[in-house]
């Protein structure tokens, strides 16, 4: 076993662990590392990092399985009268919908966008430096109008939250970032605005995982890749409970813009001059 690869198996796996469930873009994170110390180009890079989202996804899974199992309980009553105004025939349109504008949006930029981003090194960091800008500078608007009280799930939530989950399959636009902050300014409260934007990540992550294994063609399909799933989601399943409270209390805006203009600073010293170009 090579055991250059075994160790970057598992620092990915730990930050994606880590880093998923706090609205910084675990992609931006795992691309950075891997665009920096294992040079991979920006594409390679988000490709693999959405690979690792399996483990998160298996966390997500049990940590509200309660909830799915009453979705798919109800789904038979669904079916039967889909207008019934029921909280789970609500939420379950508000999914599907959701799931909808997602795939409309982000299987275009999986499939194509991914492919064009052939960026490496300081210009790959500074790309995703100027989307973190984006992220933060979102979340600091969002929280300003975050609502106190319960909202009814309309169609047209799950649209707006849908898109920007699809736009968030680059990385430095974190998922959880512009979903919540969309629901936020939709005057959502923080805890019904977060436990929506993870339980519209799985399928989300179901639909990405089938797209990129027919990109990719089962290339992601080693003992290596295996390795940082499963650390993922241990690491995911130890930290969840305590990160999502964390990511409902703090705002994390000002962290992104900083990460972002800190990620902006190797392709200055570069255009400037400083030091050769990366």
């Amino acid at each position: 076993m090579d055991i250059s690869q075994l160790i970057q198996s598992i620092v990915l796996g730990i930050i994606q662990g880590i880093t998923e469930w706090l609205p910084i873009s675990s992609k931006a994170m795992m691309s950075v590392v891997m665009v920096s110390f294992y040079n991979m180009s920006l594409t390679e890079a988000v490709y693999y990092a959405i690979w690792l989202h399996i483990g998160s996804l298996f966390a997500v899974a049990l940590f509200y399985r309660s909830d799915i199992i009453k979705l798919f309980a109800n789904l038979p009553t669904y079916v039967r009268d889909v207008r019934h105004p029921s909280g789970y025939n609500r939420l379950t349109t508000f999914l599907i919908i959701a799931t909808f504008a997602t795939a409309l949006i982000g299987a275009p930029l999986l499939v194509f966008g991914l492919t064009k981003l052939q960026l490496t090194g300081s210009y790959a960091i500074a790309f995703i430096g100027a989307l973190l800008i984006g992220t933060g500078l979102l979340q600091l608007h969002a929280r300003q109008r975050v609502g106190t009280r319960n909202r009814s799930l309309s169609p047209m939530d799950a649209i707006i939250a849908g898109i920007l989950q699809g736009v968030a399959i680059l990385p430095g636009f974190s998922r959880s970032g512009l979903t919540v902050s969309a629901l936020l300014l939709r005057r959502y409260s923080a805890e019904d605005a977060l436990n929506l934007s993870f339980l519209m990540y799985i399928p989300a992550v179901i639909g990405a995982e089938i797209g990129l294994s027919l990109i990719k063609s089962g290339s992601y399909f080693t003992v290596y890749a295996l390795i940082a799933i499963v650390i993922a989601f241990c690491f995911s399943l130890l930290t969840i409970s305590t990160l999502l409270k964390v990511a409902e209390r703090i705002n994390f805006g000002y962290f992104c813009i900083l990460l972002g203009c800190l990620a902006l600073v190797p392709l200055v010293i570069t255009l400037t001059g400083v030091l050769p170009g990366v």
